[in-house]
């Protein structure tokens, strides 16, 4: 997953949960207000029924202790009382429509599913309307029942009927707005907390995110600006520990390659015109190259009239364990050798396999089981003497060097050849070449 390691993708991945969250939050704080207000109408028409429902207990007692004692009366209030008993009737009709309303207003809220889950105060609450609605109709279907022609209607039956009944219809009204008024409170309390632990997403998501900036970002540049400080100051070979992510990862490993290849460059400039034999400066230069050139092991060849000979190698545990140190020049991996005199590089991609079909060659084995190296490279030069050697590098890491590791290896060989070639003095090139060489040019 290297392209979720990108600062770029990280940010955009990032900012984008960060604007999701933000857009949630608004959302959900517009949806509730629309909730609220949906439970406040909601809660005002359950009111409001109570009080309707009182107001028509209120016609029965009244036109029970006010019922007429003659025809003439009679006429005036059938024309009066039952006109108001109709008028209450369609009154609390009409307001049970609009607690309806507020219901369906609520149904089409996108949280409705989630707010009416079982045992919910909601779904208790719109239970309860639904139940109050059967209760309301049948008390009207039998007040109409009572009340009979309505041309000429029993009155004092139907007031009769609303007293026996007042009991209950009050009960039944003030469950309904008691249910409304607790599914209110229980949303309420439920926005808040939900609000609340959003709030606190966003507030915490926040915070990680800044301490994963200031971690992994922040903290590294800060760390490598100071170590190139040092590298200018001279402290060449300074690293810093990998700990960024994405660009900031890759700028460190590419400081600390930085760093590397100056400290070997910079040895090479200060080894070039010292004195020591050829060993020294072989440990010297894979002391200083280890991180940069990426070598587990450097040897050096000398070309004779009939062999290349490893004169020299380092480390000096993997030396001691070279038993068969020569290359005849008539064996293929002696004129390949030879060859990159003329070519002037040598560039062995799979020494193992090499080894296998060359099984006849000794030096090719035991440099395979001594280095384990993957890739062989080699830059072939001459001393003044006119003598001819080979430097040779090995990589034993999956895949052998790296583009940038051949191409500064390249680019330094010659500072490297030309350091060795000033450790020696006229005796150690006669002990390091171990007799006459005839040279090959």
């Amino acid at each position: 997953m290297k392209f979720l390691n990108s600062l770029m993708v990280q940010f955009i991945v990032g900012a984008s949960v960060m604007v999701a969250c933000v857009i949630a939050l608004s959302f959900s704080q517009r949806e509730a207000s629309h909730l609220q207000k949906a439970l406040s109408e909601w809660q005002t028409h359950a009111d409001k029924i109570q009080l309707d429902v009182a107001n028509l207990q209120q016609q029965g007692q009244h036109y029970k202790l006010n019922a007429p004692r003659d025809f003439e009366s009679y006429n005036r209030d059938v024309a009066v009382f039952y006109k108001q008993f109709q008028q209450q009737l369609n009154t609390i009709d009409q307001t049970f429509n609009r607690a309806n309303s507020s219901v369906i207003t609520l149904s089409d809220s996108l949280a409705y599913s989630w707010l009416t889950q079982q045992n919910s105060p909601l779904l208790s609450a719109i239970q309860k309307q639904s139940g109050w609605h059967s209760y309301w109709q049948n008390f009207v279907t039998e007040l109409e029942s009572q009340i009979g022609d309505p041309q000429e209607p029993r009155l004092e039956w139907a007031a009769e009927y609303i007293i026996t009944n007042q009991k209950t219809a009050t009960v039944q009204a003030q469950e309904l707005a008691d249910q409304i008024h607790q599914a209110s409170n229980w949303f309420d309390n439920t926005y808040r907390q939900t609000n609340t632990f959003m709030i606190g997403f966003v507030l915490a998501y926040l915070l990680l995110s800044l301490s994963y900036f200031a971690l992994r970002i922040i903290r590294p540049v800060l760390a490598t600006t100071r170590a190139c400080e040092e590298v200018a100051a001279g402290d060449y070979g300074k690293k810093v520990e990998i700990s960024g992510s994405g660009e900031t990862r890759r700028l460190q490993q590419a400081f600390n390659e930085l760093s590397a290849r100056s400290k070997l460059m910079m040895d090479m400039l200060g080894d070039i015109n010292q004195p020591g034999d050829v060993s020294d400066k072989l440990q010297s230069i894979f002391d200083s190259g280890r991180e940069a050139l990426g070598s587990n092991w450097i040897g050096l060849m000398a070309f004779n009239e009939n062999n290349v000979d490893l004169t020299a190698s380092v480390p000096a545990s993997l030396d001691l364990n070279f038993r068969h140190r020569h290359v005849s020049l008539h064996k293929a991996f002696g004129k390949e050798l030879l060859s990159t005199v003329d070519n002037g590089w040598l560039d062995i991609k799979s020494l193992r396999q090499l080894s296998l079909n060359r099984h006849d060659e000794r030096f090719l084995r035991e440099l395979h089981k001594n280095t384990m190296a993957t890739q062989i490279v080699g830059y072939p030069f001459r001393c003044p003497q006119h003598n001819d050697f080979i430097l040779m590098f090995s990589s034993k890491r999956e895949g052998g060097f790296s583009r940038q590791q051949i191409e500064l290896i390249k680019a330094l060989s010659k500072l490297m050849a030309d350091a060795i070639i000033a450790g020696m003095d006229q005796d150690s090139r006669d002990d390091l070449i171990a007799g006459d060489i005839i040279p090959l040019h």
